[in-house]
């Protein structure tokens, strides 16, 4: 996988000039700096005369480098611990691809508020944020949020702007957006404010993202949850009165589909984005023509006072419970059914750790890095197809405590410079996963630790240990996992494979307020080149608190005709 690493390179280069020019001093081989690569070669025009001093190299830039803390470029030799030495209850896996897995690869990113369109950072020389996002592995991008219906406001013609708007968006906002989508290979869904009532302003916003965005552009959304326009215990957000149901919601989706059409035909469309089956069915019902998806929205940690009895607390113990894994299934399991219902895909286009305001005990931590890997892959096991992490463009201090990325300047003034958290760093590492299908998976165990897979279009596999145990619990050790050969695959899948390199994500305990990353690497001792086969399991370990994603390449290709 081909990935743009300027500033990790640049570092590189300036040790390697730093090295050579040493060398070429000591033995008295004069060199001469050509280009900008840093690279060295022999003076021809004289053997005699002294090294040339060195030219500084100029210090980077903030926007053409990644701010990516715990984050290793070159780490050396993955090292897990040898299955005999493993202290831990044995766990035996299994995976199998099962009929309609859900896709992976450009699947998997981030959600944005549609207020930040009009962000300066998107398309600026003077800012990190297409740098960033590349990282990512062509993230899905999504732009709505509660600011939609309430604080943006649309034009193409230059009208000022109402008392009650924050944010004015504009074509060309979306010219710049749609830059960024192209270079960082992104797919977009961009949500229309349904608030104020208004299905030509909507319209001609939609018309504007499809000239913008082109084929890139999946689908637009009439509102952001619905279900949420009229609350008793939620006056702020309240853009309706209390007639607002399902049947008022349907009527209102008619009157903008007819917009959409006039102005745009043909453009796909998806809804609700709410997690109750109720007004999931209120969309599907609708009648609308041209719809693209169901969409979900779900926040796992939604009790923000609960009891505890309740598996929705906001804290660390709740957020790596392997009963928040089941649950997750549970939902999506609901989604997908209404989904199913009307030969719908499922897209979970906003989701987070928690809906709760303000910071908890899981805000940027290390234990949200591990739930994001594991709610990722549980989602699409569940039959997600798209996912995509609510996140801010606001400052990293006093900003949105759980987006997974963020402005480095201060509350006031967040700057043109963006920095990644520790559940970027999970998305960054999920990039490393080959595009394929995502694997069922059958685990031994308390669900501690588990095990997810992904059975790649060109016969590769990627195996992804989760360990939701809190490394700094003293009685923690590794665990051995004895993993089957996949099971489903096509009758001319490679009859085995072996381990090419492998990344982890780490970190000291559960309440880290930093994780550690390493980029894929080869692996060392028993596991370097290790096989997996029908009749060969593999036998890896994985230590607490860790995310490690393996990939293994065909080490042959020849079908047996008896699988299938």
């Amino acid at each position: 996988m081909t990935r743009r690493r300027w500033s990790i390179a640049a570092s590189v280069t300036v040790a390697v000039v730093i090295v050579l020019l040493v060398v070429g001093t000591v033995t008295q081989q004069p060199r001469a700096l050509f280009g900008d690569g840093g690279l060295f070669r022999p003076d021809e025009s004289s053997t005699s005369s002294p090294a040339a001093e060195p030219t500084p190299e100029p210090t980077p830039e903030p926007w053409a480098e990644l701010d990516l803390p715990g984050y290793d470029a070159d780490p050396g030799p993955l090292t897990l611990t040898p299955v005999a030495e493993a202290t831990g209850t044995p766990i035996t896996a299994s995976l199998a691809l099962e009929p309609g897995a859900s896709p992976i690869g450009g699947t998997v990113g981030l959600s944005f508020d549609a207020t930040e369109l009009a962000s300066e950072l998107w398309d600026s020389p003077h800012s990190n944020l297409t740098l960033m996002l590349s990282e990512l592995d062509r993230p899905a991008l999504r732009f709505g949020g509660n600011g939609v219906d309430r604080r943006m406001w649309w034009t193409s013609t230059e009208e000022p702007a109402p008392s009650w708007a924050d944010v004015t968006v504009t074509p060309a906002d979306l010219e710049r957006v749609a830059a960024v989508a192209e270079d960082v290979d992104s797919l977009v869904t961009i949500d229309l404010d349904l608030g104020h009532d208004d299905p030509a302003r909507a319209a001609d916003m939609a018309a504007h993202a499809r000239d913008a965005f082109g084929d890139r552009l999946l689908a637009v959304a009439i509102g952001n949850e619905p279900n949420g326009f009229f609350h008793e215990n939620q006056p702020q957000l309240a853009v309706r009165d209390k007639g607002w149901g399902p049947e008022p919601y349907q009527e209102s989706l008619r009157e903008y589909s007819a917009a959409l059409e006039k102005a745009s035909p043909g453009i796909p469309v998806a809804g609700p984005g709410a997690y109750d089956t109720t007004w999931m069915r209120a969309f599907t019902e609708a009648g609308l023509p041209n719809t693209a998806a169901l969409t979900m929205h779900w926040y796992p940690l939604w009790d923000c006072k609960g009891p505890a009895s309740s598996i929705g607390n906001p804290t660390l113990e709740d957020l790596t419970s392997p009963a928040l894994r089941e649950r997750t299934r549970e939902l999506v399991d609901l989604g997908v059914g209404v989904a199913e219902e009307n030969d719908l895909p499922l897209w979970m286009e906003e989701t987070g750790p928690t809906s709760c305001p303000g910071t908890n005990e899981t805000s940027r931590t290390h234990a949200q890095a591990l739930w994001t890997a594991d709610f990722t892959l549980t989602a699409a096991e569940a039959g997600a197809e798209r996912l995509a992490f609510h996140s801010t463009l606001q400052a990293c201090t006093g900003g949105a405590p759980m987006s997974p990325i963020c402005a480095t300047g201060t509350l006031e003034d967040p700057g043109m410079i963006t920095a990644g958290r520790t559940s970027y760093l999970s998305l960054m590492q999920l990039g490393y996963l080959p595009a394929g299908q995502v694997l069922a998976p059958h685990v031994s165990g308390d669900g501690a630790v588990m095990v997810h897979g992904v059975y790649g279009d060109d016969g590769s596999l990627a195996i992804v240990l989760v360990d939701l145990r809190n490394p700094a619990a003293g009685d923690a050790g590794a665990v051995p996992i004895e993993l089957s050969a996949p099971s489903g695959l096509p009758r001319d899948a490679p009859r085995s494979w072996a381990i090419t390199d492998g990344s982890r994500l780490s970190g000291d305990a559960l309440d880290a307020q930093k994780s550690a990353l390493t980029a894929p690497t080869l692996l060392d001792g028993e596991f370097a080149d290790a096989t997996l086969a029908p009749a060969q399991p593999l036998s890896v370990t994985s230590e607490p608190g860790t995310v490690t994603l393996l990939r293994l390449e065909p080490a042959s290709s020849d079908a047996d005709p008896s699988d299938g």
